[in-house]
């Protein structure tokens, strides 16, 4: 159903229910004449006017134009003055109609029906308040919910903006330092180089095919791990040693995409050397706790050789400091980064709470 005709139609059964009070606050004569209809008289059908008119005049018109364009002086003095009128109302209708309603002097038969209220009735004033402070809270709350509405929809669109933008940071580095390495391969002539396009295809697509997901599948990205690992070892020499190892089961499990490249690649950059033993080390667990939620553990551990002629790109650390904003951004206070960097070895560790 229609948001709109929904509104209306809690609207009309409120001002019904607010309508019935009288029936049921004010005691129901024993004379056997009386019907509730008796109370339908002018001046009750007169005032419940005034009163739902003020209620959306108020919240359309009086808030809108006066309170929330910070003209408070001018807001309240209405609002005082609305009280009075309606405080003096049942005193102007006797004046000029006569009578106020039958159903008062059917409920108090000794009441003189020449009986005059007073200048400002206290019952009239007392409702006009509660009409006031009901039709005030609910447009300030009202008001309130679309601001916090407006202000989250802001800040996600915030994140999502930085998101891609970080995303949109690590991927050329990582395109930019595997091309390097066909470059080198081909440079050779390796009989390599056509199979390290293919593994460069296929981590290209999930580049562009999953990447681009704020979540993706933790078994495709353990796949892309090991297809970017493959890559590596095809330019290596004997020297490196690559150790891969996944405990735990990943199905059904969800992550940022491209989480851990930046790690595996710093320590391809630093921790290689074609005179010296390098091994790499990768553990990736994965913890299924019962009652507290998944977490991930992921640990990268490597030798630490110096580099000649190392680019300016490499100093830089553009990848980890990106997946460290991207992880303050994606799991706030659910994960924990330390980063061990010993005089010969580099050593990351990575917990994530799912």
């Amino acid at each position: 159903m229609n948001k709109r005709i929904i509104q209306i139609i809690i609207h009309i059964a409120a001002w019904g229910c607010f309508l019935m009070l009288p029936l049921f606050f004010f005691p129901r004569p024993l004379d056997a004449s009386f019907f509730p209809e008796q109370a339908l008289t002018l001046y009750f059908l007169l005032s419940n006017i005034c009163y739902i008119a003020f209620y959306y005049l108020n919240t359309n018109v009086f808030i809108p134009k006066l309170l929330e364009r910070n003209r408070t002086f001018a807001y309240f003095s209405l609002i005082v003055v609305l009280l009075i009128f309606f405080g003096i109302f049942p005193r102007l209708y006797q004046l000029l109609v006569g009578d106020i309603q039958r159903f008062s002097s059917n409920l108090r038969p000794n009441r003189p029906r020449n009986f005059k209220p007073p200048i400002l009735s206290p019952g009239s004033s007392a409702i006009f308040l509660l009409v006031f402070i009901f039709s005030t809270g609910l447009k300030v709350i009202n008001k309130w919910l679309q601001t916090e509405r407006r202000n989250k929809q802001i800040e996600n669109e915030k994140l999502q903006a930085e998101l891609s933008f970080l995303k949109a940071q690590i991927n050329p580095h990582f395109l930019f330092n595997t091309l390097n390495n066909i470059y080198s391969l081909a440079e050779v002539k390796s009989d390599e180089t056509g199979t390290a396009v293919l593994k460069l295809s296929n981590i290209m697509r999930y580049v562009l095919t999953e990447a681009k997901n704020d979540q993706v599948s933790l078994e495709k990205e353990i796949q892309f791990i090991t297809d970017y690992l493959e890559l590596q070892k095809i330019r290596t020499t004997d020297k490196t040693c690559i150790g891969f190892t996944i405990a735990g089961d990943p199905t059904g499990k969800q992550i940022s995409p491209m989480l851990f490249l930046p790690f595996v690649e710093n320590a391809f950059k630093y921790g290689v050397s074609t005179r010296e033993m390098s091994p790499i080390s990768i553990l990736l667990e994965i913890h299924n706790n019962n009652g507290s939620g998944d977490s991930i553990y992921f640990r990268i551990k490597n030798n630490k050789h110096l580099v000649a002629n190392s680019s300016p790109i490499d100093k830089t650390g553009i990848g980890i400091n990106n997946t460290r904003r991207r992880l303050d951004l994606l799991y706030p206070n659910h994960y924990d980064l330390k980063i061990e960097d010993a005089a010969s070895s580099h050593t990351v560790h990575l917990n994530i709470d799912l």
